[in-house]
């Protein structure tokens, strides 16, 4: 009896610890898109909600368009995060924080123009966050969020630029 444990313990010191393969299988690089991409959601989510606070009727329909792809995206990237064990930021960044603080004391044009300028830089943020983790993301299931997810961001892209020529003066 005393033998079985002896070669339990052997073999518990020589054998990896079990863990979930998904787990094993996500680098530095996917758990910073997962969480990266998480926090752009967020923003994308509540800066849509914000954009009642615009004049232009397309930053009014865009918004909450946006608002609800953003929802959707992440609830696909919050199931892959929990299926490889990747926890989650629960807030955007500080800097995106800034953003939506600065959003929500605008109106009108004033909040059209701003509303517009964060969503592309955002959009072009989030591509090429995207890009880079279908480079050299290690996960085949975080680099496959990420190519599902591109074509919703190049998309929003689009409308933002068409958006903004109909919307800013000049």
């Amino acid at each position: 009896m005393r033998s079985i444990a002896v070669i339990a313990a052997i073999l518990g010191a020589l054998l990896p610890a079990a863990t979930p393969a998904s787990a094993a299988d996500v680098s530095t690089q996917d758990r910073e898109y997962l969480n990266r991409a998480h926090q752009s959601n967020l923003f994308e989510i509540v800066t849509g909600n914000l954009a009642e606070r615009g004049e232009c009727t397309r930053v009014r329909q865009l918004g909450p368009r946006f608002a609800a792809h953003h929802t959707e995206l992440d609830a696909d990237l919050v199931a892959v995060a929990t299926r490889v064990a990747v926890p989650l930021y629960s807030v955007p960044e500080a800097d995106q924080l800034g953003q939506i603080t600065d959003l929500a004391s605008r109106s009108g044009p004033d909040f059209d123009a701003a509303w517009l300028r964060d969503q592309f830089a955002a959009h072009v943020r989030a591509i090429e966050l995207g890009e880079r983790e279908q480079r050299i993301g290690w996960s085949p299931e975080v680099k496959s969020l990420a190519a599902r997810s591109e074509p919703v961001l190049r998309h929003h892209l689009e409308e933002v630029q068409e958006a903004a020529a109909e919307c800013t003066p000049g």
